[in-house]
Protein backbone atom coordinates (compact mmCIF):
# COMPACT_ATOMS: atom_id res chain seq x y z
CA UNK A 1 0.00 0.00 0.00
CA UNK A 2 1.36 3.38 -0.84
CA UNK A 3 1.83 6.25 1.65
CA UNK A 4 0.56 9.58 0.65
CA UNK A 5 3.81 11.99 0.83
CA UNK A 6 3.71 14.42 3.71
CA UNK A 7 4.40 17.28 1.35
CA UNK A 8 1.08 16.27 -0.54
CA UNK A 9 -0.87 15.90 2.51
CA UNK A 10 0.64 20.07 3.83
CA UNK A 11 -0.47 21.23 0.71
CA UNK A 12 -4.17 19.49 0.50
CA UNK A 13 -4.33 20.52 4.23
CA UNK A 14 -3.14 24.08 3.22
CA UNK A 15 -5.93 24.04 -0.02
CA UNK A 16 -8.79 23.05 2.07
CA UNK A 17 -8.05 25.44 5.09
CA UNK A 18 -8.13 28.47 2.20
CA UNK A 19 -11.26 27.06 0.64
CA UNK A 20 -13.04 27.05 4.17
CA UNK A 21 -11.58 30.30 4.96
CA UNK A 22 -13.00 31.80 1.51
CA UNK A 23 -16.38 30.18 1.90
CA UNK A 24 -16.39 31.26 5.50
CA UNK A 25 -15.35 34.89 4.32
CA UNK A 26 -18.60 34.78 2.69
CA UNK A 27 -20.99 33.52 4.74
CA UNK A 28 -19.64 35.02 7.83
CA UNK A 29 -17.55 38.05 7.25
CA UNK A 30 -17.23 38.95 11.04
CA UNK A 31 -16.13 35.27 12.02
CA UNK A 32 -13.63 35.18 9.46
CA UNK A 33 -12.02 39.01 10.29
CA UNK A 34 -11.72 36.46 14.20
CA UNK A 35 -10.32 33.72 13.19
CA UNK A 36 -7.66 35.53 10.79
CA UNK A 37 -4.84 35.71 12.89
CA UNK A 38 -5.14 32.10 14.05
CA UNK A 39 -5.80 30.87 10.71
CA UNK A 40 -2.25 32.58 9.60
CA UNK A 41 -0.41 31.69 12.73
CA UNK A 42 -1.28 28.47 11.37
CA UNK A 43 -0.35 28.70 8.29
CA UNK A 44 3.06 30.47 9.62
CA UNK A 45 3.55 27.12 11.90
CA UNK A 46 3.06 24.77 8.88
CA UNK A 47 5.27 26.85 6.68
CA UNK A 48 7.80 26.57 9.43
CA UNK A 49 7.23 22.76 10.54
CA UNK A 50 7.73 22.03 6.63
CA UNK A 51 11.09 24.02 6.06
CA UNK A 52 12.81 24.32 9.48
CA UNK A 53 15.73 26.23 7.86
CA UNK A 54 12.94 29.43 7.72
CA UNK A 55 12.70 28.78 11.99
CA UNK A 56 16.61 29.63 11.54
CA UNK A 57 15.96 32.71 9.32
CA UNK A 58 13.26 34.05 11.63
CA UNK A 59 15.48 34.00 14.76
CA UNK A 60 17.99 35.28 13.08
CA UNK A 61 16.33 38.44 11.99
CA UNK A 62 14.13 38.54 15.12
CA UNK A 63 17.30 39.44 17.25
CA UNK A 64 19.05 40.86 14.56
CA UNK A 65 16.39 43.43 14.27
CA UNK A 66 16.32 44.30 17.85
CA UNK A 67 12.65 43.10 17.82
CA UNK A 68 11.72 43.44 21.45
CA UNK A 69 13.55 47.33 21.71
CA UNK A 70 11.95 48.50 18.27
CA UNK A 71 8.33 46.81 19.97
CA UNK A 72 8.83 49.28 23.31
CA UNK A 73 9.90 52.27 20.82
CA UNK A 74 6.46 51.33 19.13
CA UNK A 75 4.45 51.34 22.23
CA UNK A 76 6.08 54.69 23.86
CA UNK A 77 5.35 56.52 20.54
CA UNK A 78 1.66 54.69 20.54
CA UNK A 79 0.62 55.41 24.07
CA UNK A 80 1.64 51.91 25.43
CA UNK A 81 -1.03 50.41 23.12
CA UNK A 82 2.14 47.14 22.72
CA UNK A 83 2.90 47.25 26.24
CA UNK A 84 5.74 44.27 26.60
CA UNK A 85 5.03 42.49 23.58
CA UNK A 86 8.45 42.87 22.41
CA UNK A 87 10.42 41.14 25.66
CA UNK A 88 7.82 38.80 25.61
CA UNK A 89 8.22 37.78 21.79
CA UNK A 90 11.86 37.75 21.97
CA UNK A 91 11.72 35.17 24.55
CA UNK A 92 8.69 32.90 23.29
CA UNK A 93 10.29 32.37 19.70
CA UNK A 94 13.04 30.00 21.08
CA UNK A 95 10.16 27.80 22.68
CA UNK A 96 8.28 27.77 19.50
CA UNK A 97 11.02 26.73 17.32
CA UNK A 98 11.64 24.10 20.13
CA UNK A 99 8.16 22.93 20.14
CA UNK A 100 8.60 22.66 15.78
CA UNK A 101 11.61 20.75 16.01
CA UNK A 102 10.58 18.59 18.98
CA UNK A 103 7.25 17.44 17.40
CA UNK A 104 8.72 16.98 13.73
CA UNK A 105 12.06 15.32 14.70
CA UNK A 106 11.75 14.49 18.37
CA UNK A 107 14.03 15.11 21.89
CA UNK A 108 17.66 15.43 21.56
CA UNK A 109 19.47 12.70 23.29
CA UNK A 110 21.97 14.71 25.79
CA UNK A 111 20.71 16.43 28.84
CA UNK A 112 19.89 19.70 28.74
CA UNK A 113 21.50 20.49 32.76
CA UNK A 114 20.86 24.54 32.65
CA UNK A 115 17.46 23.95 32.04
CA UNK A 116 17.36 20.93 34.62
CA UNK A 117 19.23 23.68 36.97
CA UNK A 118 16.59 26.42 36.71
CA UNK A 119 13.71 24.80 37.13
CA UNK A 120 14.90 22.80 40.23
CA UNK A 121 15.40 26.44 41.33
CA UNK A 122 12.17 27.51 40.12
CA UNK A 123 10.59 24.70 42.22
CA UNK A 124 12.85 25.44 45.37
CA UNK A 125 11.76 29.28 45.04
CA UNK A 126 7.95 28.44 44.90
CA UNK A 127 7.78 25.56 47.68
CA UNK A 128 10.35 26.87 49.74
CA UNK A 129 11.79 30.28 49.80
CA UNK A 130 8.92 33.54 50.55
CA UNK A 131 8.22 34.43 47.26
CA UNK A 132 4.88 36.30 48.03
CA UNK A 133 7.26 38.63 50.37
CA UNK A 134 9.80 39.26 47.62
CA UNK A 135 8.14 38.99 44.24
CA UNK A 136 4.88 37.91 42.45
CA UNK A 137 4.29 34.60 41.16
CA UNK A 138 3.64 36.43 37.84
CA UNK A 139 7.42 37.90 38.43
CA UNK A 140 8.64 34.47 38.79
CA UNK A 141 7.11 32.64 35.42
CA UNK A 142 8.57 35.59 33.54
CA UNK A 143 11.99 35.21 35.22
CA UNK A 144 11.55 31.15 34.69
CA UNK A 145 11.08 31.97 31.05
CA UNK A 146 13.66 34.73 30.32
CA UNK A 147 16.02 32.50 32.13
CA UNK A 148 15.16 29.08 30.49
CA UNK A 149 14.70 30.53 26.91
CA UNK A 150 18.39 30.95 26.18
CA UNK A 151 18.77 26.91 26.48
CA UNK A 152 14.96 25.73 25.14
CA UNK A 153 16.59 24.48 21.89
CA UNK A 154 18.98 21.49 23.52
CA UNK A 155 16.28 19.74 24.07
CA UNK A 156 15.04 19.65 20.28
CA UNK A 157 16.48 16.89 17.59
CA UNK A 158 16.56 17.86 13.87
CA UNK A 159 19.00 17.29 10.86
CA UNK A 160 22.27 18.48 10.84
CA UNK A 161 21.97 20.98 7.98
CA UNK A 162 19.39 22.97 11.05
CA UNK A 163 22.08 23.10 13.58
CA UNK A 164 24.85 24.05 10.66
CA UNK A 165 22.30 26.82 9.61
CA UNK A 166 22.27 28.09 13.18
CA UNK A 167 25.85 27.83 13.75
CA UNK A 168 26.32 30.59 10.87
CA UNK A 169 23.40 32.70 11.25
CA UNK A 170 24.22 33.88 14.61
CA UNK A 171 27.15 35.40 12.88
CA UNK A 172 24.78 37.71 11.01
CA UNK A 173 23.12 38.90 14.18
CA UNK A 174 25.11 41.92 14.71
CA UNK A 175 25.72 42.76 11.18
CA UNK A 176 22.45 42.95 10.69
CA UNK A 177 21.99 45.12 13.35
CA UNK A 178 24.71 47.49 12.44
CA UNK A 179 23.61 47.52 8.84
CA UNK A 180 20.30 48.23 9.30
CA UNK A 181 20.83 50.72 12.11
CA UNK A 182 23.11 52.66 9.93
CA UNK A 183 20.31 53.19 7.38
CA UNK A 184 17.69 53.93 9.78
CA UNK A 185 19.93 56.56 11.26
CA UNK A 186 19.87 58.48 7.54
CA UNK A 187 16.24 58.29 7.36
CA UNK A 188 15.73 59.58 10.95
CA UNK A 189 14.11 56.23 12.22
CA UNK A 190 16.49 55.44 15.11
CA UNK A 191 19.98 56.94 15.81
CA UNK A 192 22.75 54.41 15.36
CA UNK A 193 24.68 55.84 18.17
CA UNK A 194 23.80 56.83 21.82
CA UNK A 195 24.19 59.94 23.36
CA UNK A 196 27.87 59.36 24.21
CA UNK A 197 28.36 58.53 20.09
CA UNK A 198 29.00 54.43 21.06
CA UNK A 199 27.52 52.59 18.14
CA UNK A 200 24.63 51.02 18.83
CA UNK A 201 22.85 49.74 15.71
CA UNK A 202 19.22 49.11 16.23
CA UNK A 203 20.31 48.11 19.49
CA UNK A 204 21.71 49.61 22.50
CA UNK A 205 25.93 49.58 22.93
CA UNK A 206 26.19 46.59 25.33
CA UNK A 207 23.52 44.51 23.81
CA UNK A 208 25.14 44.73 20.29
CA UNK A 209 28.35 44.06 21.82
CA UNK A 210 26.87 40.95 23.29
CA UNK A 211 25.66 39.61 20.17
CA UNK A 212 29.41 40.56 18.36
CA UNK A 213 30.91 38.58 21.25
CA UNK A 214 28.93 35.13 19.78
CA UNK A 215 29.30 36.19 16.27
CA UNK A 216 33.33 36.08 16.96
CA UNK A 217 32.89 32.70 18.72
CA UNK A 218 30.87 31.42 15.90
CA UNK A 219 33.11 32.98 13.07
CA UNK A 220 36.07 31.25 14.31
CA UNK A 221 34.48 27.96 14.68
CA UNK A 222 33.72 27.60 11.01
CA UNK A 223 37.07 29.24 9.86
CA UNK A 224 39.04 26.47 11.58
CA UNK A 225 36.55 23.58 10.41
CA UNK A 226 37.38 24.61 6.90
CA UNK A 227 39.64 27.67 6.41
CA UNK A 228 37.79 29.76 4.78
CA UNK A 229 38.04 33.20 3.93
CA UNK A 230 34.91 34.55 4.34
CA UNK A 231 34.38 33.99 8.01
CA UNK A 232 37.71 35.65 9.13
CA UNK A 233 35.94 38.87 6.83
CA UNK A 234 32.52 38.01 8.61
CA UNK A 235 34.65 37.96 12.70
CA UNK A 236 36.75 40.83 11.74
CA UNK A 237 33.66 42.40 10.72
CA UNK A 238 31.87 41.50 13.53
CA UNK A 239 35.11 42.75 15.72
CA UNK A 240 35.02 46.21 14.06
CA UNK A 241 31.37 46.76 15.17
CA UNK A 242 32.37 45.38 18.57
CA UNK A 243 35.01 48.03 19.21
CA UNK A 244 32.32 50.30 17.55
CA UNK A 245 30.70 50.13 20.72
CA UNK A 246 33.13 50.80 22.95
CA UNK A 247 31.54 48.02 25.15
CA UNK A 248 34.99 46.65 27.55
CA UNK A 249 33.52 43.63 29.42
CA UNK A 250 32.54 42.18 25.83
CA UNK A 251 35.77 43.32 24.27
CA UNK A 252 38.11 41.61 26.94
CA UNK A 253 36.10 38.44 27.13
CA UNK A 254 36.75 38.08 22.90
CA UNK A 255 40.18 39.12 23.30
CA UNK A 256 40.43 36.04 26.04
CA UNK A 257 38.93 33.92 23.62
CA UNK A 258 40.97 34.44 20.77
CA UNK A 259 44.39 34.95 23.03
CA UNK A 260 43.22 31.17 24.20
CA UNK A 261 41.98 29.50 20.89
CA UNK A 262 45.29 31.05 19.00
CA UNK A 263 47.43 29.43 22.11
CA UNK A 264 46.10 25.69 22.51
CA UNK A 265 45.12 25.51 18.99
CA UNK A 266 47.81 22.75 17.83
CA UNK A 267 49.00 21.98 14.24
CA UNK A 268 45.90 19.63 13.32
CA UNK A 269 43.36 22.24 14.47
CA UNK A 270 45.39 25.37 13.46
CA UNK A 271 48.34 24.30 11.03
CA UNK A 272 50.94 26.81 11.06
CA UNK A 273 50.68 27.62 7.60
CA UNK A 274 47.39 29.08 8.43
CA UNK A 275 48.43 31.02 11.59
CA UNK A 276 51.86 32.39 9.36
CA UNK A 277 49.18 33.58 6.60
CA UNK A 278 46.99 35.03 9.00
CA UNK A 279 49.42 36.61 10.85
CA UNK A 280 51.35 38.31 7.88
CA UNK A 281 48.39 38.79 5.26
CA UNK A 282 45.64 39.43 7.88
CA UNK A 283 47.08 42.08 10.47
CA UNK A 284 48.17 44.48 7.86
CA UNK A 285 44.96 45.28 6.57
CA UNK A 286 43.43 44.30 9.91
CA UNK A 287 45.18 47.13 11.30
CA UNK A 288 44.51 49.71 8.22
CA UNK A 289 41.17 48.81 9.34
CA UNK A 290 40.54 48.62 12.77
CA UNK A 291 43.35 50.78 13.84
CA UNK A 292 40.64 53.89 14.10
CA UNK A 293 38.30 52.01 15.78
CA UNK A 294 40.77 50.71 18.40
CA UNK A 295 41.58 54.38 19.06
CA UNK A 296 37.75 55.19 18.95
CA UNK A 297 37.30 52.43 21.72
CA UNK A 298 40.84 52.97 23.76
CA UNK A 299 38.88 56.52 24.64
CA UNK A 300 36.19 55.23 26.83
CA UNK A 301 39.12 52.99 28.39
CA UNK A 302 41.58 55.27 29.31
CA UNK A 303 39.65 58.16 29.46
CA UNK A 304 36.37 57.44 31.87
CA UNK A 305 36.97 59.01 35.30
CA UNK A 306 34.96 58.31 38.09
CA UNK A 307 30.82 56.76 37.91
CA UNK A 308 31.74 56.11 34.37
CA UNK A 309 35.22 54.02 35.14
CA UNK A 310 33.21 51.25 35.91
CA UNK A 311 29.42 52.07 34.29
CA UNK A 312 27.55 52.15 37.79
CA UNK A 313 28.75 48.49 38.75
CA UNK A 314 31.06 50.23 41.71
CA UNK A 315 27.12 51.48 43.00
CA UNK A 316 25.38 49.05 42.28
CA UNK A 317 27.42 45.60 43.20
CA UNK A 318 27.25 46.56 47.07
CA UNK A 319 23.23 46.28 46.66
CA UNK A 320 23.74 42.77 45.96
CA UNK A 321 26.62 41.68 47.98
CA UNK A 322 23.94 43.41 51.35
CA UNK A 323 21.11 41.34 49.99
CA UNK A 324 23.54 38.30 49.83
CA UNK A 325 24.85 38.09 53.13
CA UNK A 326 21.57 38.67 54.37
CA UNK A 327 20.12 35.34 52.68
CA UNK A 328 23.70 33.73 51.14
CA UNK A 329 22.34 30.22 51.21
CA UNK A 330 19.09 29.80 49.18
CA UNK A 331 17.82 33.74 48.26
CA UNK A 332 15.18 35.14 47.82
CA UNK A 333 13.82 33.43 44.92
CA UNK A 334 14.11 33.53 41.09
CA UNK A 335 13.51 36.99 40.26
CA UNK A 336 14.01 38.53 43.05
CA UNK A 337 17.28 39.93 41.64
CA UNK A 338 15.47 43.34 39.74
CA UNK A 339 13.63 43.88 43.08
CA UNK A 340 16.29 44.53 45.60
CA UNK A 341 17.16 48.06 44.00
CA UNK A 342 14.61 50.76 44.71
CA UNK A 343 14.96 53.04 40.57
CA UNK A 344 14.22 55.84 42.42
CA UNK A 345 17.19 55.86 44.33
CA UNK A 346 19.65 59.12 43.62
CA UNK A 347 22.26 56.94 42.57
CA UNK A 348 20.67 54.37 40.70
CA UNK A 349 18.92 57.16 38.75
CA UNK A 350 22.50 58.62 38.47
CA UNK A 351 23.79 55.66 36.63
CA UNK A 352 20.45 55.00 34.99
CA UNK A 353 19.99 50.97 35.32
CA UNK A 354 19.42 48.63 38.17
CA UNK A 355 20.72 45.60 36.54
CA UNK A 356 23.06 43.93 38.55
CA UNK A 357 25.95 43.64 35.32
CA UNK A 358 27.01 40.57 37.13
CA UNK A 359 25.19 37.53 36.79
CA UNK A 360 26.95 35.34 39.93
CA UNK A 361 25.76 38.61 42.19
CA UNK A 362 21.90 38.26 40.61
CA UNK A 363 21.95 34.80 40.47
CA UNK A 364 23.06 34.57 43.99
CA UNK A 365 20.45 36.86 45.31
CA UNK A 366 17.50 35.27 43.51
CA UNK A 367 18.69 31.44 43.49
CA UNK A 368 21.40 31.64 47.07
CA UNK A 369 25.09 31.04 46.54
CA UNK A 370 23.91 27.12 46.10
CA UNK A 371 21.51 27.45 43.52
CA UNK A 372 24.03 30.21 41.85
CA UNK A 373 26.78 27.19 41.79
CA UNK A 374 24.50 24.59 40.84
CA UNK A 375 23.50 27.01 37.40
CA UNK A 376 27.10 27.29 36.32
CA UNK A 377 28.32 24.07 37.31
CA UNK A 378 25.30 22.61 34.82
CA UNK A 379 26.33 24.84 32.57
CA UNK A 380 29.70 23.63 32.55
CA UNK A 381 28.99 20.13 32.17
CA UNK A 382 26.70 20.71 29.68
CA UNK A 383 29.11 22.28 27.44
CA UNK A 384 32.67 20.72 28.81
CA UNK A 385 31.08 17.30 29.26
CA UNK A 386 29.32 17.52 25.78
CA UNK A 387 32.89 18.06 24.02
CA UNK A 388 34.40 14.89 25.48
CA UNK A 389 34.16 13.36 22.19
CA UNK A 390 33.86 15.60 19.33
CA UNK A 391 36.37 16.66 16.91
CA UNK A 392 39.47 18.50 18.40
CA UNK A 393 38.32 21.54 16.43
CA UNK A 394 35.14 21.87 18.13
CA UNK A 395 36.09 20.71 21.58
CA UNK A 396 38.85 23.53 21.20
CA UNK A 397 36.78 26.92 20.34
CA UNK A 398 33.91 25.49 22.28
CA UNK A 399 35.79 25.02 25.40
CA UNK A 400 37.68 28.40 24.81
CA UNK A 401 33.99 30.04 24.32
CA UNK A 402 32.80 28.47 27.36
CA UNK A 403 35.66 30.18 29.46
CA UNK A 404 35.15 33.33 28.07
CA UNK A 405 31.62 33.50 28.69
CA UNK A 406 32.42 32.90 32.05
CA UNK A 407 34.88 35.56 32.37
CA UNK A 408 32.08 37.85 30.69
CA UNK A 409 28.93 37.16 32.82
CA UNK A 410 31.09 38.81 36.16
CA UNK A 411 30.61 41.63 34.42
CA UNK A 412 27.24 41.70 32.13
CA UNK A 413 24.10 39.93 32.25
CA UNK A 414 24.37 37.26 29.78
CA UNK A 415 21.94 34.45 30.91
CA UNK A 416 18.76 36.47 30.74
CA UNK A 417 18.74 38.84 27.94
CA UNK A 418 18.55 38.42 24.63
CA UNK A 419 21.99 38.15 23.93
CA UNK A 420 21.83 35.11 25.96
CA UNK A 421 19.40 33.66 23.55
CA UNK A 422 21.76 33.62 20.42
CA UNK A 423 25.16 33.07 22.79
CA UNK A 424 23.63 29.47 24.21
CA UNK A 425 21.45 28.96 21.30
CA UNK A 426 24.94 28.82 19.49
CA UNK A 427 26.23 26.64 21.85
CA UNK A 428 22.98 24.29 21.77
CA UNK A 429 23.58 24.10 17.87
CA UNK A 430 27.47 23.68 17.36
CA UNK A 431 26.90 20.87 20.56
CA UNK A 432 24.40 19.00 18.23
CA UNK A 433 25.88 19.19 15.46
CA UNK A 434 29.54 18.10 16.96
CA UNK A 435 27.17 14.62 18.03
CA UNK A 436 25.80 14.05 14.82
CA UNK A 437 29.29 14.54 13.39
CA UNK A 438 30.26 11.74 15.60
CA UNK A 439 27.52 9.21 15.02
CA UNK A 440 27.80 9.46 11.59
CA UNK A 441 31.70 8.75 11.79
CA UNK A 442 31.81 4.56 12.28
CA UNK A 443 28.91 4.78 9.14
CA UNK A 444 31.38 6.23 6.85
CA UNK A 445 34.14 4.38 8.21
CA UNK A 446 31.74 0.75 7.50
CA UNK A 447 31.03 2.42 4.05
CA UNK A 448 34.91 2.82 3.33
CA UNK A 449 35.77 -0.46 4.60
CA UNK A 450 32.51 -1.64 2.19
CA UNK A 451 34.24 0.34 -0.82
CA UNK A 452 37.45 -1.01 -0.48
CA UNK A 453 36.41 -4.50 0.00
CA UNK A 454 34.17 -4.22 -3.14
CA UNK A 455 37.84 -2.84 -5.03
CA UNK A 456 39.50 -5.09 -3.94
CA UNK A 457 37.02 -7.97 -5.05
CA UNK A 458 36.99 -6.33 -8.33
CA UNK A 459 40.65 -6.49 -8.60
Amino acid sequence: MRTVPPALLSALFSLLAISAMLIAAVAAPQLAMAMLPAAVALMVALLFYEAPILAVGLLTACYGLALDLQLDLLAQSGGGSVGTLGAAVVKVIPFAIAAMLCLRYGFAPAINWPFLAFTIIAAVSLVILPMGRVSTFGEMVRSFIGSTAPFVLAFAAAPRPVWSALCKAVVGVPLLSAGVGLVTGVVGFYPPFDLNWRFQGLHSPPFLAGFCVTAVFAATLEYLRGFKTRWLVLGGASLAVLLATQARAPLIATGLFLLLVFTFSNRRIFPLKHKVDLAMGGLLPGAILLGPLVIYAAERFLGAEGYEQFSGRDIIWPYFLDAIESRPLFGYGLGAGKLIVDPEDPQIRLIRSNAAHNEYLRLAVDAGIIGCALIFVSIIIWIWGGTRRVRATDRLVLRCALLAALLHSGFDNTLIASTAVIQFTWFAAALARARMERQDVPGHRAALRAALARRANNA
